[in-house]
């Protein structure tokens, strides 16, 4: 056998079935119709030998169950002759039978005795003789798997039993969908707004949203958080007992875009993030993801809290993890639904997955107890515990965030139960809050960031009667604005009573200067409002407008203070200072970026000029 981190040797029909033993092969002679001989030698040259005749050959093939002609199939058309098991069960669901059912299924040693017909084609239950090989070229490749598509998802899902508890009847819950684009150009500037105001506090250290923030950022998201209160476990230990998604992804991901940065431990807006303000909202959506693909400063996986120990275990990098799960979603299908279970099957059964964590360093991974609860310890489910919640924290928490996804979904109190086998589990709601993803589809504005198409054309805004804007500048709320829509009438207008606010003046001339348009509210008066925004508003808003575009910042200036008018002229008249020095009487102004050449050509006319040190 060769050693990990060895390429196998590559062996004949005759070399693989000689290194079995004579207990081995008989069973082997056996269902190729003869009585086996006594002798090795000739057990292997009955095997090697039938299995070497190309008609004899065909003919076993064609004796196989369809399961057994798959494996085959697939291996014969493999680089290296291989059946690969992690593949074959990804994309037809299991194995197909090695051994043939025994009378005593209780029995390791029974189970063993009779093999399939399957083994003759695989003596080490892995490799295709290398002489075996050509013969099977008369095979068609396996179909490439395809991801299974609908065009809803199922309006209730059936919560999964444990094998030791199926006698009660099935449980279903109602499936909840949410179509995430819109939501996510609106949530965009929510946040950033709610930044502005300075309501969005961060932990020092990983500069995560703290509690209270959560609720605040919570508050004025479209339709809220995917998950409610209602949803929280009650127990605090419990994966289920913070259901925080949306919340928490937004200010992280404005940090890592560079929208947002820490002061004094209150998120507040760069110039970015100003100007983010100004911009289309998918274009910049767009970079936000981008710059979360390639962050390297948070994993998503450090979100799945029932597994311990990751700070002492080497995880691979998340950005090259990112990078792969993506690869995969460029090839599913957009404007389709497709199960979450199907896409981890399309990974494996493609070979595209990736790795978490080193077997070595999976060992200091672990539930409850770093002894008995360790990961290292092999379960059936180990690619859904690690990969696959990886996958899940980072489509659920992330790309649906930022409005990549739609998504449907159940709480994820028992909706899945592959680690229901692993010790110290038992107590545990679900493995992650991210276990009631069931479904997603990849939207119009994810096909564009997944370069599945070259344009997005984003979806136009609905109209709503939330509010009537009257001809003396007052908007009266007709029913409770949301906490988004009240951030923006804070932000442009002064409250006058429990449900009217009065248009400012003052106000929006502050949101201009800071960067803001008044573009932004005339477009959410249009679309709160059933009724057309009355002409004494329009007038209003044109006239700001107008203002605002006649004054700008050009930039810091020295005011330099010549001996006389006369002097003041001569030298802004020089011809090599035309444009860099304004007269104001007996001074001249300069701009900043023009020091070093103004003082240049003042010393050459040979005037003293002392400029000071910055």
């Amino acid at each position: 056998m060769a050693r990990a981190g060895q390429e196998r040797e590559a062996l004949t029909a005759e070399q693989a079935f000689d290194r079995l033993t004579t207990e081995h092969l008989r069973p082997l002679v056996r269902l190729l119709g003869s009585e086996p001989p006594k002798r090795k030698g000739e057990l292997v040259a009955a095997v090697a030998g039938a299995m070497t005749a190309p008609a004899r050959l065909r003919a076993l093939y064609d004796r196989l169950e369809p399961l057994a002609q798959l494996a085959v199939r697939e291996a014969a058309h493999a680089p290296d002759g291989r059946y690969s098991r992690t593949r074959f069960v990804a994309t037809h669901g299991r194995e197909p039978d090695w051994f043939q059912p025994s009378n005593n299924p209780h029995s390791y040693w029974d189970r063993r005795e009779t093999p399939t017909l399957l083994v003759l084609f695989f003596p080490d239950y892995e490799h295709l003789p290398t002489d075996v090989r050509p013969l099977l070229r008369f095979l068609p490749p396996p179909d490439p798997f395809r991801i299974p598509t609908r065009t809803e998802p199922p309006a209730e899902h059936t919560l999964p039993q444990a094998s030791w508890d199926q006698k009660g009847p099935d449980e279903t819950v109602p499936v909840r969908v949410r179509e995430t684009a819109r939501e996510a150009e609106a949530d965009l500037f929510a946040v950033l707004r709610l930044i502005d105001a300075g309501k969005v506090r961060v932990t020092d250290k990983k500069q995560h949203p703290t509690e209270s923030s959560l609720n605040v950022v919570a508050g004025v998201l479209t339709g809220g958080d995917f998950y409610t209160a209602e949803d929280e476990d009650e127990f605090d230990h419990d994966p289920a007992a913070d259901l925080a998604i949306k919340a928490f992804a937004w200010p992280m991901l404005v940090q890592t875009a560079g929208l947002a940065e820490k002061r004094s431990g209150v998120l507040k807006l760069t110039p970015a993030g100003r100007t983010a303000l100004n911009r289309e909202p998918s274009e910049v959506l767009g970079k936000v993801w981008a710059a979360w693909e390639k962050n390297r400063l948070f994993d998503e996986f450090a979100r799945v809290e029932a597994v311990k120990g990751q700070g002492r275990a080497s995880l691979t990098a998340a950005a090259t993890r990112r990078k792969a799960v993506f690869a995969v979603l460029k090839d599913c299908q957009p404007d389709a639904w497709f199960a979450i279970d199907d896409l981890w099957r399309f990974m494996r059964a493609t070979e595209r997955g990736f790795s978490l964590v080193g077997e070595r360093d999976a060992w200091k991974l672990y539930i409850t107890d770093a002894e008995y609860g360790s990961l290292g310890y092999d379960d059936e489910h180990s690619w859904e515990q690690l990969q696959g919640r990886f996958v899940l924290a980072l489509l659920f928490e992330y790309a649906a965030t930022v409005g990549l996804l739609d998504v449907a979904y159940v709480p994820p109190q028992g909706a899945r139960g592959d680690f229901w086998g692993r010790w110290g589990a038992d107590d545990l709601s679900c493995f992650s809050r991210y276990d009631g993803l069931l479904y997603v589809r990849i939207n119009p504005l994810g096909a564009w960031v997944l370069g599945q198409v070259k344009a997005y054309q984003p979806a136009a805004p609905q109209k709503t009667d939330a509010v009537r804007v009257l001809a003396n500048l007052d908007v009266v709320a007709t029913r409770t604005p949301s906490a988004a829509d009240r951030l923006t009438l804070e932000r442009f207008a002064d409250l006058t009573s429990p449900a009217v606010w009065k248009l400012s003046a003052a106000k929006i001339v502050s949101v201009v200067e800071q960067g803001g348009r008044i573009e932004e509210l005339r477009e959410f008066l249009a679309t709160r409002s059933a009724e057309p925004v009355p002409a004494t508003v329009e007038t209003f808003l044109a006239d700001l407008q107008h203002k605002a575009e006649q004054i700008r910042d050009d930039g810091p200036a020295r005011i330099i203070a010549c001996a006389s008018a006369h002097v003041a002229a001569e030298l802004a008249n020089d011809r090599q200072l035309k444009g860099k020095c304004f007269v104001a009487g007996d001074r001249l102004i300069v701009r900043e970026g023009d020091l070093a050449a103004v003082r240049k050509v003042v010393h050459r006319l040979g005037y003293v000029w002392p400029i000071p040190s910055e």
